[in-house]
């Protein structure tokens, strides 16, 4: 079944994003050359895939790279926790090729709870 939002994710998706966008936000306001972004394009050229997305991104431009400060993975685990594949796969590609490791947040436990169900 598609995603009626699309690649932007679902709702409760979209709510945990901004919210960990606001947070990166808040931490690096003020910090000379580092910009917060949301949906942060990075090259992955030996991944799994050509480039990813990243959530959110705090990274500073450099002259000859990109420096990243903090990256954020919003997304789904499976029954024992841990990322599904896609994102599992996701962040193994930009932990290579960036050498900054990737915090996951899973949104449905964010948002819904631990058993993922609304309250």
């Amino acid at each position: 079944m598609k995603n009626p939002n699309g690649k932007k994710g679902s709702e409760a998706h979209q709510e945990v994003q901004e919210d960990e966008f606001e947070k990166l936000l808040a931490k690096y306001d003020g910090i000379l050359n580092v910009d917060v972004g949301m949906e942060v394009t990075i090259a992955t050229p030996k991944g799994f895939k050509k480039f990813r997305v990243a959530d959110v991104a705090a990274y500073e431009v450099l002259t000859n790279w990109i420096k990243y400060h903090k990256i954020i993975q919003v997304g789904v685990t499976d029954k024992d926790g841990n990322p599904v594949k896609r994102e599992q796969e996701a962040i193994q590609d930009i932990e290579q090729h960036t050498g900054a490791k990737v915090t996951f947040v899973d949104y449905i436990k964010r948002k819904f709870g631990k058993n993922g169900k609304s309250n």
